[in-house]
């Protein structure tokens, strides 16, 4: 046991903590593969919209609970974990300008950005950066190009999208598993994680928008040419239907959430269901609402002419019958479908399971990728294509 490949993720979410273990696989034809061989799943109050505002010990004992049946299933003890994480997150973009003088483009020049003064003063007092994408590069400040890597150049300017996370929240969590003595191999945005999960190839290389409906909002996520250009946040979550119905009906607050996962697979279309009825349109009325704050910030968001090709709906919230047609219906010059995860060998039962997807991706993030600022993390040997993307973010 102690000679495999291990990979272990935890998801912390405000919905419930989820623990998945993996092993990677050399197959043949295919090459290394992760194999799902535990996965644990600890859920949380059903009023709690921010976890780690929990009493910490009260958090850490979820967080072990789901660990434990993880390690159980899987008959290994964890040490190193890779963490998900979907609070306290900003995102902002900043150009790198690289000095060359009519030399060869190598890849330690785009490295340079993690020494230079632009990248470690994102360190401060409130926050520090999660993660950095580089998304668009420009030769002698007007060739747009898709790999500067060989080519000759007086300058390349690379901008790059960083996220940020709050610093006092990142403490907490190194507190937490410090205490349970597990080395934190990284944190990961879940937005990130997501889309890693969820798209294919060709959906991550010519724009995609992966919506995830969580429990307490919903976020979407912009990937064009294999990146994570951008993120909005939506303030509704699945928290807010099941609240909705306990105002409106005077229940408690449990029941309406149980109410509210019963109407998740209601099709008003297909059969009657008296009991149901009586909340149908109050859940039909949130999910209207969603669906158009949705609509509306894709078309202001200025992401939108790339990434618009592609919806892909997950997460808590996505199983929704209703709001499955809602958005499906808001978009219908676009290609939508229902959010799975890809790459990872394992029951069908998990890995169809739209709620999933964020600690899944978080696995694929753990065996495709290095220690932030390293190459295999900043993906520097793009495809030699070139790209509208380029060009596009000129003018931001």
């Amino acid at each position: 046991m102690s000679q495999r490949n291990i990979f272990s993720a935890i998801d912390i979410r405000s919905d419930k903590i989820i623990c998945l273990i993996a092993q990677e696989l050399e197959i043949i034809n295919r090459g290394k593969i992760l194999q799902l061989i535990g996965i644990g799943i600890s859920k949380l109050p059903v009023n709690c919209s921010k976890p780690l505002s929990l009493r910490h010990s009260e958090i850490c004992d979820y967080i072990k609970v789901a660990i434990t049946k993880a390690e159980y299933e899987a008959n290994v003890k964890i040490s190193d974990v890779f963490v998900s994480i979907s609070e306290n997150m900003t995102s902002e973009y900043i150009d790198f300008n690289i000095v060359k003088k009519n030399n060869v483009i190598e890849e330690d020049n785009i490295k340079d950005f993690f020494k230079s003064k632009l990248f470690t003063n994102l360190y401060t007092k409130l926050k520090e950066p999660l993660h950095s994408f580089p998304i668009s590069y420009r030769i002698d400040n007007r060739k747009s190009v898709s790999d500067p890597i060989g080519m000759k150049a007086d300058n390349l300017l690379t901008k790059w999208h960083i996220i940020s996370v709050s610093k006092n929240y990142l403490e907490i969590i190194y507190k937490t598993f410090l205490e349970m003595e597990l080395n934190l191999k990284q944190i990961v945005s879940s937005n990130y994680s997501t889309s890693l999960a969820v798209l294919n190839e060709e959906e991550s290389e010519q724009g995609a928008i992966t919506i995830e409906v969580q429990k307490n909002k919903t976020v979407l996520s912009y990937t064009f040419d294999s990146q994570l250009i951008g993120f909005d946040i939506i303030r509704i979550g699945t928290l807010h239907f099941a609240n909705d119905i306990s105002q409106v009906k005077s229940l408690a607050l449990v029941e309406a959430e149980s109410i509210r996962k019963k109407i998740d697979f209601f099709d008003k279309d297909k059969k009657q269901n008296k009991e149901l009825d009586k909340y149908y349109e109050i859940y039909l009325a949130r999910a209207e609402e969603l669906a158009k704050i949705i609509s509306t910030t894709v078309m202001k968001s200025r992401f939108n002419s790339l990434v618009s090709n592609s919806i892909i709906l997950t997460g808590y919230g996505a199983k929704s019958i209703i709001i499955q047609k809602l958005i499906k219906n808001k978009f219908i010059n676009s290609s939508f479908r229902l959010g799975s995860t890809r790459k990872i060998n394992g029951s069908k039962t998990y890995l169809d399971n739209p709620s999933l997807t964020s600690s899944f991706g978080l696995l694929s993030y753990a065996i495709n990728h290095d220690l932030e600022g390293e190459v295999s993390d900043v993906n520097y040997r793009k495809k030699s294509i070139l790209s509208i993307i380029y060009k596009f973010f000129q003018n931001l």
